[in-house]
C-alpha cells in the first residue's frame, strides 16, 4: 500500500488556484459534497468542467447522516454513471463527515482511484482530511474504513474565517487535542485567545502535530494512537447524547482528563477544563446519560484489543501515553463528565 503523504497546502485564497494536481489520463471529476458546502463545490465543479474535464457533482447529506454503507453505495453508482475509471478522481469539498466518506469510497471504488480533499469547516482541515484515515460508521463509530492518503489536501483559511462561530469551536476541539499530544505552544494559544486565536497559526501547528505522528505509524500501530485522545469515551457519547464530534471530544477529553490524574499523575486536568470551557464547548454532559450504552460502545471501540481498551492519557501536556483502561477507571473518567444529579 502506497502510505505517501499528500501534498498539504494551507493559504488563503487557495481554492482559486489548481485545486488539482497533474494527473496522467484524468478525464472525469466526481465533486462530493454536502448542502452546507454547495456553493463552493459548485463553483470548483464549474471551473473544471471549463478547464475541459467531464464534471459530475454529487451532494450527500451534511454531517455522520452521509457516513453511512447506503450512501456509501449510492455514491458507487452514481460513479458508474459518470463513468469513472481508475485514472480519474473524487474531489471532496466539504466537512470532516464528506472527506471521510469520500476517501472511503475512491480508496475502495475499482479498488482505488485518486482522491483529492478541500476541507470547508475547521474540523476537517485540522482533522478528519489529514492522515489518511477514511470510514463509514457501521453500529458503531468509523468502524468501517481503509487507511487511504488523498494525493492533496487544499486548506483555505478566507473559507475557514468565514465559518460561524458554532462550526470553528467544533474545530478548536481537535485543534486542541493536537496541541495536548504534541504542542505546548498551541495549547497556550488556544488558552490565551480562545475562539479568536489566528486560524493559521492554529490549522498549521494542528496540521504539523498530525502529520509527524501519522508518517512515523501510517496503519495505527504504536504513536498513531495518541490522536484518539478524548476519543475513547468522546465517540461513545457523540453516538449515545447525540452531541456534534467537536462536542463529543471536548467532553471526552475531560474525562481523559481525570483518566490521566488518576492513572497518570496529570497535574493540569482543571487547566484543560477551563481551557475547553474557554472555547465555549461542553466539559460534562446534560439530561440522562444512558451509562449502559456508553460502556457498551467504548467496549466496542476501534481501539480495544486482546487485553482491553487502549486509552489515551497525558502525563502531562504534549507527553501522551498509552494505557489498558479497566472497567474502573472508564467508570471514574465517565463519571467526572456525568450529568448533575
Amino acid at each position: 500500500m502506497d502510505v505517501t503523504g499528500p501534498e498539504v497546502l494551507i493559504g488563503r485564497g487557495c481554492l482559486e488556484g489548481e485545486v488539482l494536481p497533474a494527473r496522467a489520463g484524468r478525464r472525469r471529476v466526481a465533486v462530493l459534497t454536502q448542502p452546507g458546502a454547495l456553493e463552493t463545490a459548485t463553483r470548483l465543479a464549474d471551473r473544471l468542467t471549463e478547464g475541459g474535464l467531464i464534471t459530475g457533482l454529487i451532494t450527500v447529506p451534511d454531517g455522520e447522516a452521509a457516513k453511512t454503507m447506503t450512501i456509501a453505495e449510492t455514491t458507487f453508482r452514481e460513479l458508474n454513471r459518470l463513468g469513472l475509471t481508475r485514472h480519474d478522481t473524487v474531489l471532496a469539498v466539504g466537512g470532516g463527515a464528506l472527506t471521510d466518506l469520500s476517501g472511503f469510497v475512491a480508496a475502495t471504488y475499482l479498488r482505488g482511484i485518486e482522491a483529492v480533499y478541500c476541507p470547508t469547516t475547521l474540523l476537517g482541515a485540522v482533522d478528519a482530511a489529514i492522515g489518511g484515515k477514511t470510514a463509514v460508521n457501521v453500529g458503531g463509530k468509523n468502524l468501517v474504513g481503509v487507511f487511504s492518503h488523498p494525493t492533496r489536501v487544499l486548506i483555505d483559511i478566507d473559507i475557514l474565517e468565514a465559518l460561524p462561530a458554532t462550526i470553528r469551536r467544533q474545530g478548536m476541539s481537535e485543534a486542541l487535542k493536537a496541541g495536548l499530544i504534541g504542542d505546548v505552544e498551541l495549547v497556550d494559544l488556544l488558552e490565551r485567545d480562545g475562539l479568536s486565536s489566528d486560524l493559521e497559526e492554529v490549522v498549521g501547528r494542528a496540521v504539523s502535530v498530525k502529520t509527524a505522528i501519522v508518517e512515523d505509524d501510517f496503519r495505527e500501530s504504536g504513536r498513531r494512537a495518541f490522536l484518539n485522545y478524548g476519543h475513547t469515551i468522546g465517540h461513545a457519547v457523540e453516538v449515545v447524547a447525540g452531541l456534534s464530534h467537536g462536542e463529543a471530544v471536548a467532553v471526552g477529553m475531560v474525562a481523559a482528563g481525570r483518566a490521566s490524574t488518576l492513572r497518570a499523575s496529570f497535574t493540569e486536568e482543571d487547566r484543560v477544563r477551563t481551557i475547553i470551557e474557554g472555547l465555549g464547548l461542553p466539559v460534562r454532559l446534560d439530561g440522562d446519560l444512558d451509562a449502559a450504552q456508553v460502556l457498551e460502545l467504548v467496549w466496542l471501540d476501534k481501539k480495544r484489543d486482546a487485553s482491553g481498551v487502549r486509552m489515551v492519557l497525558l502525563e502531562a501536556i504534549g507527553q501522551p501515553v498509552l494505557e489498558t483502561a479497566d472497567p474502573a477507571l472508564i467508570d471514574e473518567a465517565l463519571a467526572a463528565v456525568a450529568p448533575p444529579s
